[in-house]
């Protein structure tokens, strides 16, 4: 085999390529990764879904495995695209119609009926049915407007209450 028939031959098995994550600089947007026995890479950008008037902050996790696609097949200057799964990182739902995020203690989990917003025992659902907190407190403009909440001015009888104290 010609050196150029070999040359190309290693530039298109190294245009997508796995790796693991290994070092994030979200200030440059920029990440480094390995490709397994070899050395790591350079800085590469990584993919947002959405970078334009909609954008989307995403970026990858120490640990995470991605494809890394370098058009040329030169991966110094290939883009970070998206994660799988693994056994480490496993799949926060198995529902087939969620779109769920996950942060530490906090999730947005959508699904066709319902939105709910979860972060440290409190819980935010809204649905056709209304809108319903679980755990925490209700507070607006700094006042408790939970169900625990009192009232001034209150009389018996039907009438108007003053504002909650």
């Amino acid at each position: 085999m010609s050196f150029q028939a070999a040359e190309a031959e290693r530039r298109s098995a190294s245009m997508v390529r796995v790796a693991r994550v290994v070092s994030v600089d979200p200030g440059k947007a920029r990440a480094r990764v390995s490709f397994g026995a070899e050395a790591e890479s350079a800085e590469l950008p990584f993919m947002a879904m959405r970078a334009g008037a909609a954008k989307v902050w995403a970026p990858p996790a120490v640990g995470e495995q991605v494809w890394v696609l370098a058009e040329s097949g030169d991966t110094a200057q290939g883009v970070i695209l998206g994660a799988a799964f693994q056994k480490g990182m496993p799949a926060p739902s198995s529902a087939g119609e969620a779109v769920e995020v996950h942060l530490g203690d906090a999730a947005l989990v959508m699904l066709p009926d319902s939105i709910n917003l979860s972060v440290g025992g409190v819980s935010l659902t809204i649905s056709g049915a209304g809108v319903a907190v679980e755990g925490g407190s209700v507070t607006h403009n700094g006042r408790n407007i939970g169900d625990d909440h009192q009232h001034s001015g209150v009389t018996s009888g039907p009438g108007t209450t003053g504002e909650p104290v």
